[in-house]
């Protein structure tokens, strides 16, 4: 079976790495992939040549990439497989494979009503570009909820296929450790975490708010952000009116992102939307406790709060800040935690059933 995944873009974020985990676990394996970016492939690139995947990427220039559909129509075209794997929606990937005789499968990985309080947009698209497609993946329940509202006549080939991360165990003394060392942190502290895009809709700022509150009660908290983005200057700058700047360490994209997972103790993770939140995914599968505050999305599949983290739907700076301590003084309560979060992932987001649910679709589509 030789699949075509036509990706939005190729850098180092949750879509990327759901990507990778399938083309991973299955690349060779009665699978050939072939990786194809809307846009210049980013680090996310090296994810996919380690695996000896062919990739190519795609200029992406004038509005919605107009001037450079053409190019990457042709090279969609020249794709002679079985089917076609549309991985995050643009305006340009679709076009370019209106006509191709594979068949085809569109995965959905955002929510479809932050910024875009007029849902007549995703209306339309599900109107003209429904019909391309053999099915739907949304990688949420929330997600499905919202496509089912917008293309009533589409409910028939959606899917829901949750996202995955590795199982891992609590991570050892001796482990936070050398992680904490390879970052440039200090051993005896208590490290408050969080990675992803220095986005406005990943609320960066909030995460700085709450950790100036803690850090008013906790001298040895030390706060963590892994990853970048355009507001990575302007955060910075914040920590400095916030009295934190010296509490706050930004360390960029981490390669090997085990190291910035076993380097915290907590993570504390904020956006407006978020369909599912793989960050938190990501953290409970190392046993981390998480307290979130996301005011769209999914990330309640996975984070139940009071059961195996706190998850609240606004950004209470004092409540977050209360619930941080709580976890910083009650070792119980963070155990109880930290062993719910590793059974949540065990139960229903092991990279294994993620796989086994793509390939039974690959199956159903074929046959």
């Amino acid at each position: 079976m030789k699949v075509l995944n036509l990706i939005q873009c190729l850098n180092l974020g949750g879509m990327e790495k759901a990507a990778y985990t399938l083309a991973s676990e299955t690349h060779g394996k009665g699978i050939n992939w072939q990786i194809q970016s809307v846009t210049p492939a980013g680090d996310g690139k090296n994810l996919f040549t380690s695996l000896n995947i062919p990739v190519e990427d795609n200029s992406y220039n004038g509005k919605l990439g107009y001037k450079s559909h053409f190019s990457l129509r042709k090279k969609v075209k020249l794709f002679a497989g079985d089917i076609i794997l549309v991985t995050g929606p643009t305006l340009t990937g679709c076009l370019s494979i209106k006509g191709n005789p594979q068949k085809k499968i569109l995965g959905i990985h955002f929510c479809h009503r932050y910024g875009n309080q007029n849902p007549l947009r995703w209306k339309l698209f599900y109107k003209y570009f429904g019909s391309d497609y053999d099915a739907i993946v949304c990688h949420s329940p929330y997600l499905v909820e919202q496509a089912e509202q917008l293309a009533p006549h589409l409910k028939q080939k959606l899917r829901l296929i949750e996202n995955s991360t590795q199982i891992q165990s609590v991570t050892t003394e001796a482990q936070k450790e050398k992680a904490r060392k390879s970052l440039d942190l200090p051993i005896d502290c208590f490290v408050i975490g969080n990675a992803g895009w220095l986005i406005e809709r990943k609320r960066f700022d909030i995460f700085l708010e709450v950790c100036a509150r803690v850090c008013q009660s906790n001298a040895k908290v030390l706060c963590l952000i892994a990853g970048d983005g355009p507001l990575r200057q302007e955060l910075e700058k914040l920590t400095d009116n916030l009295g934190i700047s010296e509490k706050v360490k930004f360390v960029g994209w981490q390669k090997d992102i085990a190291n910035f997972y076993q380097a915290i103790d907590l993570l504390l993770f904020n956006s407006n939307s978020d369909a599912f939140g793989r960050t938190v995914m990501e953290a409970m599968g190392y046993g981390i406790p998480v307290v979130a505050s996301v005011l769209e999305g999914g990330t309640d599949s996975v984070l139940i709060h009071q059961g195996n983290g706190y998850l609240i739907p606004e950004h209470d700076i004092n409540e977050m800040a209360e619930y941080c301590l709580k976890l910083m003084k009650e070792q119980d309560l963070y155990e109880k935690f930290q062993l719910a979060s590793i059974e949540t992932i065990r139960k229903r987001f092991s990279n294994d059933l993620y796989v086994q649910k793509y390939l039974e679709l690959f199956h159903e589509v074929l046959n």
